[in-house]
Order: structure tokens, then sequence, then C-alpha cells
């Protein structure tokens, strides 16, 4: 009761400069003064005959994309509208240089991508991409230039990660390349030793994308076992390959009737991308980053990138993609970057796996019609409010042996580690890309590790005393300062989720003293989130059934007098469910009076139902759960002043 089902993961998500409100930046930029820019001057050299001219301009807008104060400039023009159409350019310089733009645009943020959505950026993308669907084009690459392929597989490459970036962020993407037809020419570019790696990763990581709760690409995705089963055997030969063999494994995670057919294959190449030791990886290129300067990101201006005399088109591509190249550094930090994404990939797909179904609730449910039969339960202390957690397996026997044998549990435990301080603090200085990637690994370990402990027994996670040691040690992570509220809320989460196991072992927090709760009751007082309040109030309520009378009073106070201050309904009712639950072993007659509980938990009740009618739509599936947690608390004050009518106080001392 008061929990409702997480929503499957969202994979790959792609944001690695942060959200950027359109609105926002545009608002910025005209209270700056900033509305007169050098945008004109990059729409005249798209709209020139010349095609240096519009290579010049699309070059630039790749380059001014990479810094945020810019995208205001480019979101108030019209150049978006404008460079589409260069994406079907009889020049195939003019087409690559359009890709890249719009690719480096893309990765912004979902509301930039709606934006190009908006401008009509997927017509020209899907016909350009049919071109290559229509012909029997395969790349060459160049040994003396790192291995780069030529500029036209160079377009087809960011256009399939602009579409990936598209589809990541908009069903209307998705839905128009349902309807292109070009899925099964996708899949023939998983053949990275005819299209290279570096295009068989994109391509998968954007069928991993389309394929995700998508029936119509099921249907085609399901004929190409085989070919994705090759890609689970790929050896550990190097970092993009692990990424390649664990998309192919998420590709075939999201089809239902391949993930049943190769089940056990796709665990184990889970299992084999979480060992590899990402640390090493870390320590490795962090030796060599100091070396490596930021790089200045340009500032709105027109640059000139004038052609040589006598240079050929595929002359210019080749000077450009010499200047472009990166250096063996760059190349390592890119690597690395691929193998904490493949971790992340990996952590997420188990977390899906790892997901049971609970039953759906009912959006047209109503407070005012909830029933005395179908409310869940009535409240009875003899009996307990509820129980909260059966510690029972929930997942399939092959799965749940396959968590066991592969050591599934340890290896994200490892993943879920802060890393060392002087590499973080050497990445900080150097590349905060893949900090962030770090970030969101950590946060995907301990994600599936939540789902883990709400699915499988206390035994298979190692028993009592280990869980323990896990919520002492995110519990010393989380004090020692996290700020990052996305670890801070995977942290909580999990915290939670173990100490939910810990119900039934309270000699284990026999040692905790009051200045080891207060550290709790600071942390809701300073926190800013709600999702992350609403974790540690329900911490609080757990162990109110854990620990001593003095403890217990002094959490029953804080929880009702945060609650009655609380502005969020859904960290409210996680607050009160725990706290009811404090209530089914003991009555606590003294406690209850010396708080003044009954009106408290009233007060509570009428502020909870105001709430609800104004709250649906944002409660979302959340709503029925409310509803149960508000129902239960009107029959919970029903209890209080009836076992108040009983109760003759101890007024001594």
């Amino acid at each position: 009761m008061g929990k409702a089902k997480k929503p499957k993961v969202h994979k790959n998500q792609l944001n690695p400069t942060g959200l950027v409100e359109v609105g926002a930046l545009l608002n910025q930029e005209l209270a700056n003064g900033k509305s007169e820019t050098p945008i004109q001057a990059i729409v005249d050299q798209l709209q020139s005959a010349s095609a240096e001219d519009k290579i010049c301009g699309l070059q630039t807008l790749a380059t001014i994309c990479q810094n945020d104060v810019n995208i205001a400039a480019v979101i108030e023009s019209e150049i978006v509208r404008i460079a589409a159409a260069l994406l079907v350019d009889a020049d195939n310089s003019i087409r690559h240089a359009t890709a890249g733009a719009f690719r480096n645009l893309s990765v912004l943020s979902v509301e930039i991508c709606e934006y190009m959505v908006d401008q009509d950026v997927l017509t020209p993308l899907l016909a350009l991409l049919n071109k290559y669907a229509g012909s029997e084009w395969m790349p060459t690459f160049d040994q003396n230039l790192q291995n780069q392929m030529d500029e036209k597989s160079d377009t087809f490459l960011q256009a399939v990660s602009l579409l990936w970036n598209l589809c990541e962020s908009t069903s209307v993407a998705l839905d128009s390349f349902n309807q292109s037809q070009l899925l099964e020419s996708f899949v023939k570019c998983l053949d990275w030793n005819v299209y290279g790696k570096d295009i068989a990763v994109a391509v998968a990581q954007c069928l991993l994308v389309i394929s995700e709760d998508n029936a119509a690409s099921w249907r085609i995705l399901v004929n190409f076992g085989t070919e994705l089963h090759s890609l689970l055997l790929l050896p550990d030969e190097d970092h993009p390959t692990v990424l390649l063999r664990t998309v192919a494994a998420g590709i075939i995670a999201n089809v239902p009737a391949l993930a049943a057919t190769y089940s056990g294959q796709l665990l184990q190449t889970l299992a084999k991308t979480l060992e590899v030791n990402h640390r090493t990886a870390l320590g490795t290129v962090t030796s060599a980053l100091p070396l490596v300067g930021q790089k200045d990101v340009a500032a709105l201006e027109v640059i000139e990138d004038a052609p040589m005399e006598d240079e050929s088109a595929e002359q210019s591509f080749q000077r450009r993609r010499r200047a472009d190249l990166p250096s063996d550094v760059e190349l390592e930090v890119r690597n690395v970057g691929w193998l904490l994404q493949a971790q992340r990939i990996a952590a997420e797909i188990l977390t899906n796996i790892c997901s049971t179904e609970e039953e759906e609730w009912q959006d047209d449910m109503d407070d005012e019609n909830l029933s005395e039969a179908e409310s869940v339960h009535d409240f009875d202390a003899a009996t307990g409010m509820n129980d909260s957690l059966q510690n029972t397996d929930k997942l399939p026997v092959e799965v749940l042996e396959a968590i066991k044998t592969m050591s599934l549990v340890e290896k994200l435990w490892q993943k879920a580690q802060p890393i060392a301080e002087n590499v973080r603090e050497i990445l900080e200085e150097n590349d905060r890309n893949l900090v962030k990637r770090v970030n969101n690994l950590r946060a995907a370990a301990m994600l599936c590790l939540h789902n883990l402990c709400n699915n499988i027994t206390v035994e298979d996670l190692g028993g009592a005393e280990a869980v323990y040691t896990v919520w002492l040690e995110l519990g010393q992570q989380v004090f020692q300062g996290q700020q990052n509220p996305k670890l801070l809320e995977a942290s909580t989460s999990l915290m939670r989720a173990t100490l939910e196991h810990l119900r039934k072992s309270p000699e284990l927090f026999k040692q905790m003293t009051e200045s080891d709760l207060q550290l709790m009751l600071n942390g809701v007082n300073e926190c800013q989130d709600s999702e992350i309040r609403a974790n540690w109030l329900r911490m609080l309520g757990i162990l109110g059934c854990l620990l001593p009378e003095p403890l217990i009073k002094l959490i029953i106070d804080f929880v009702l007098v945060t609650c009655l201050k609380e502005q969020d309904l859904w960290t409210v009712s996680e607050a009160m469910d725990s706290m009811m639950d404090i209530f089914a072993d003991n009555d606590w007659p003294q406690l209850v009076y010396e708080l003044g509980m009954p009106a408290k938990c009233k007060e509570l009740d009428r502020i909870m139902k105001a709430k609800l009618k104004q709250s649906k739509r944002e409660l979302n599936e959340r709503y029925p759960a409310v509803c149960t947690v508000r129902t239960n608390l009107s029959r919970f004050c029903k209890y209080l002043e009836a076992e108040m009518k009983k109760f003759r106080p101890n007024t001594e001392g």
C-alpha cells in the first residue's frame, strides 16, 4: 500500500549538457539584449548559391551548438528549417555538414529535439536515409587517417545519430520511422565487418530506442534473431565491441519473442559487460588526461573556412577531416566513455528484466467512490496495517539462478561505488562528460539493485547482515556531502529498499543513537527534491518499527510536523503510509497522547482529501495508491480517537 509501479527505464538517455528549455533560453537572451546576433550571416551563407559558403555556414552552426548560450539565437531564427532542406542537397559535402550540425544540436535536450521535429527535419532526414537503403553503398576506410570512413559513410553515421536522438525524444519521430520501412536496411548495418564499429554501434543504439515498447518494430526484428544473437558472441577485444554486444542484448531484450529464445545468452552477455573493470580503464585514461587542456567552446560568430586554390571537394573534405582527427588520448577517452555507456545499458536492461508486472491501477478510480470493499485494508492494530514486504522471490527461476551464479548483485554493487577522489578531480578538470557517464552508471546500478531488492529474498541478497552493511555504506556516502540529485535519489531509493528487507532484524539497529537518527532528519529538512524526501520519510517510518520508544517518539513527531508543512501530496502519502505501520505491533497510547496525534492526523486527513481532487492529473498512476493511503488514514484517525477514549494518561513527572 502506498506504492506505485515504477515506469520502465528509458534506455540511452541523451542529455550530456543538461536540459535546455527553449522558452527559457529565448527569454534569457532577450533579457540580456542579445537578440541582435550574427545568426543572419549564417542564414545568408546557407542560402548562398556557393557550396563553399553553405559548408562554412553549416560548420559554424555545428560549432556554436556546443554552447548553450547560443541556442536561443538559433531557435529564434528560421535557421533549422532553412538548413533542413540541405540534408538532401545534391552536394555530398553539404549533406555531410548538415547532418553533423543537426546531430550536434540534437544532443542538447529533449526540447530541442521536439523543436527540430516541429521544424520538419524528419522529412528530409528520412529521405536521406532512404537513399542509402536503396543503394549498394558500403563504407571505405582510410588507414592513413586513423581508419576514418569516407564522407558519404560519415554522413550516414551522423544522420543515424540524429534519428536516434529524435526518436529518443519524441513519439512523432518514432511513428515516422515506423512508416519509413527503413528497419530492415538498418539491421544490415549491424555487420561491423562491412560497415565498421562506429556505424554498427550507432545503428544498434538507434534500434535499441526504436524497439522499446514498439510492437511494429518487433514484427520485423523477430526475423533477425540469428543476426542479433551472433553479436552476443563477440569477444571482449575492445570497448566498442563490448558496447555493440551489450546494445544487441538490449534489442533482443526489447523483443519479447527473441528475449524468450535467447534469455540465457542474454544474461551471460550482461554479466560479461559488468565484469569489465571500469575503474582500471578510468585510471589509465586519467593518467594522460592532465596533458590535454579543455577545448574552448566557440562563441556565436561566423568563421571562414575558405578552400585552398585548385582544391577539389574531396580534397577539401580530407583536409577538414585531417584537421579534426582526434588525438590518441581523445580516442581513449571516447572508448572509456563507450565502456561506461555499455555498463549503464547493461544495468538498465537488468532493471527491466528484474521488474515484475504489478497489478495495473484503473485511472478512473476516485477517492470519493472507494467503498469499504474496494479499499485495500481496514486498519487493524492487531494484525498490522499491511505487510509491505513479502520475503519471497518474484522472478522466474532461470533469472534468479543466473543472478546468483553470475554474482550479478556483487557486480552491480561494484558499479554503484564512487570512483577514487583523485580520479574524479582529474575528470572534473578535463572531461566532465566522463564524470556524467560515471554518475549515470552508478545511478543505473543502484536502480537495478533497488529492483532486485523488491523482487528477491534477503537470503538471495546475501543475508540480513550483508544487506545492513549496504544500507550503512550508502548512508555514509550520502552523508559525506553527495550533491548530485540523480545519484542522491538513486542512493536513497536503494537505502529504502534495503531497509524494507531488515524489518525482521531489529537487533542490527540496537547501536543506533539519537545523533545517528538526527542525520536522517537533517537530510529531510535540507532536501529540495520531493522524491528524495519521500524516500527519507519512508525510511523513518520503517525505522520506527525497529527502534526503542524514545527514538520512535522522535520519529513520529518529526513525520507529523514535516507532513503538515509538506506541499507534495505523494511525499505526504509515502510518509503517512509508513508511519501508520509503526502501530502494527504496539498501540503506543502514551506516545499518541503526548504528541496529540488524533488532532494532527485528522488535519492531515483533511489536507490530503482537499489536495487529492486537485492533484489527480499530476499524480497520474500514483493517484489510486494515494487514495488508498488517504482512506486508511481516515480509519487510522478513528482508531486513534477510539484508543484515546479508553486511555488514562500517565501525568506523573
